[in-house]
């Protein structure tokens, strides 16, 4: 293969990776809750990391602050703690529900998307209050997600008590347990209507931002496999020489980068650097996926049939699938090891990756 196959792949692969990144369009959530709820522990568990703490803050109002970093794909409006029945409770409220009503007739990308209500569980009280700004939302159209917090210190009857009480759909109780396998009650519900919920402008980038359900990341890189390989199908209608058709590898490359920015395997490699040895995991995926891809002939079963290299659009279609399948899976496997804390089964599944076998596996899934 000429050095100008292999440098077209890693160009692709680079430039499209950093374009996913520049221009990723951010959710804004608004979090609202009174002081010692476990907002921060909700936003930690769900995007890997206390955004209020480590993030730029810019005040937006009085009582609102705005967070970002350049790591999380998210905006996140946070609410300054209050002390429930307090004189000011009702004034900061007020001022809240107007910032976020207000921003509807704004651009998509200066709306609030999405509000995470937050109540203590284990509080065991509505207030007149919590149900009128979230009917006063609602309203507005604007999305609101009730939170209830810090349900291990309640049980599950008195949770759905709670739902009772508040008469409303989308509500979820949450849990940040110190056990090591947590509970995380209704939290990957929540994930998934958050999804459902948010304009697809902004869709992608909370997938990619939350950490907690890897399905609805798969099902989002399954879209974007299933997109690729129809391109590739288009590109292979009339029979072509592989080793001469950067437009194909340019798809390919294409695929890698959007698969592994969904699955944010840079939020992984900071804390898989020691059982690599310095190489990230993102690297080690499209390098293997380069020589692969490269090697196209020699992974396709019966490709000696292949006459002169020659491959057509049922081929192409079929491989670039299974590139992603393979990929895809190798992202799924390495997340649910780090999540589950299973330090030594990653290990030993990092040095056993068998990527030749693997897209071996998923070719044949497609033929």
């Amino acid at each position: 293969m000429k050095q100008e196959y292999f440098d077209n792949f890693q160009e692709k692969f680079d430039k499209e990776y950093d374009n996913l990144v520049k221009n990723i369009k951010k959710p804004n959530i608004l979090l609202i809750g009174g002081t010692g709820v476990g907002k921060s522990s909700l936003i930690n568990l769900v995007f890997g990391s206390d955004i209020a703490k480590v993030g730029v803050g810019k005040p937006v109002t009085k009582n609102i602050t705005a967070y970002e970093n350049e790591k999380i794909p998210i905006v996140l409006f946070d609410t300054a703690g209050y002390e429930i029945g307090t004189e000011r409770q009702k004034d900061f409220f007020k001022h809240v529900v107007e910032f976020a009503t207000g921003e509807k007739t704004n651009p998509i990308e200066k709306q609030i998307h999405l509000v995470w209500y937050c109540i203590q569980g284990s509080g065991h009280r509505i207030t007149e209050l919590d149900n009128f700004i979230i009917s006063t939302l609602q309203k507005h159209n604007i999305p609101v997600a009730v939170i209830f917090t810090k349900c291990d210190l309640i049980t599950y009857k008195e949770l759905n008590l709670l739902k009772k009480e508040l008469n409303y759909s989308s509500t979820f109780g949450v849990t940040i347990s110190s056990e090591p396998t947590p509970q995380y009650l209704d939290l990957n519900n929540l994930i998934k209507w958050s999804v459902k919920v948010l304009p697809i402008g902004v869709k992608e980038a909370f997938i990619k931002a939350q950490k907690i359900n890897l399905d609805i990341k798969k099902e989002k890189a399954k879209s974007i496999i299933v997109q690729h390989t129809a391109s590739s199908a288009v590109i292979g209608l009339s029979p072509i020489p592989f080793s001469d058709a950067p437009i194909l590898i340019a798809n390919q490359a294409g695929m890698f980068a959007r698969i592994l920015h969904i699955y944010d395997l840079n939020w992984l490699n900071s804390k898989l650097t020691m059982l690599l040895k310095g190489v990230g995991v993102g690297q080690l995926i499209a390098q293997g996926g380069k020589l692969l891809v490269a090697n196209l002939l020699k992974l396709i079963p019966g490709a000696g049939q292949i006459i002169g290299g020659i491959i057509s659009g049922t081929v192409a279609a079929s491989f670039t699938a299974a590139l992603g399948f393979a990929i895809s899976e190798i992202c799924f496997n390495i997340y649910q090891f780090v999540l589950n804390g299973e330090d030594e089964k990653l290990k030993e599944y990092l040095e056993n990756i068998d990527l030749n076998n693997l897209i071996k596996k998923h070719y044949k899934n497609q033929t």
